[in-house]
């Protein structure tokens, strides 16, 4: 049987070119996917942090003048 795909792939390669396309494209588009999905999740999670925080407290400037 594996003789009969290696003589059908001698006589036109194509088939197998069309198949490795494909397979490239489907690989790129799923590390494309996952990519934007961790740049996503990052993002949120950065935002949601930055939501999350406490303000800082901010001195009074009677505070600041006593080093000067």
């Amino acid at each position: 049987m594996s003789s009969l795909f290696l003589a059908l792939s001698w006589e036109n390669p194509w088939p197998g070119i069309a198949v490795a396309s494909l397979n490239l494209i489907v690989t790129l588009s799923l590390v494309g996917v996952s990519l934007l999905l961790g740049v996503a999740i990052s993002v949120l999670a950065w935002a949601h942090a930055l939501a999350e925080r406490e303000p800082a407290p901010v001195p009074h400037a009677a505070e600041r003048r006593r080093f000067a």
